[in-house]
């Protein structure tokens, strides 16, 4: 994978995971948390998304798909980094959301982080 690449897969990644973790800053202690099944529905929905982008950026960038294991760790490296630092900082940057809300934080970017990875390791599809 290309330097190029990897910068395009890191700011993808960086946008993808801020988008996330607003939208959780703003709808979880409202919306999300408030019910199991409806968190285990946002978790399962921002995985797809953050897969979707993670796949869109891939084939925008024509990258083969023995190299997208590469490609999701320049992805989610920017995401991953940040989530330890929100986690580290949870009382100060979201001081709205109850204790509890910080294993939830981190089950939510384990979730969709590792959704991610199960998809980057996929194997490629044979030809005949």
């Amino acid at each position: 994978m290309s330097k190029e690449d990897s910068f395009w897969f890191a700011i993808a990644g960086a946008v993808v995971w801020l988008a996330a973790t607003l939208f959780y800053a703003a709808f979880a202690g409202g919306l999300i948390e408030q019910a199991f099944w409806f968190y285990t529905l946002n978790a399962a929905l921002v995985a797809a998304a953050i897969a979707f982008f993670f796949h869109l950026t891939a084939r925008l960038r024509r990258l083969p798909q023995r190299r997208r294991a590469a490609a999701a760790l320049a992805f989610s490296a920017p995401g991953l980094l940040g989530s330890l630092l929100v986690l580290a900082l949870f009382d100060t940057l979201l001081p709205d959301l109850p204790p509890e809300s910080l294993g939830r934080y981190g089950a939510f970017v384990a979730v969709a982080y590792g959704v991610l990875a199960l998809l980057a390791l996929e194997r490629p599809a044979r030809t005949a």
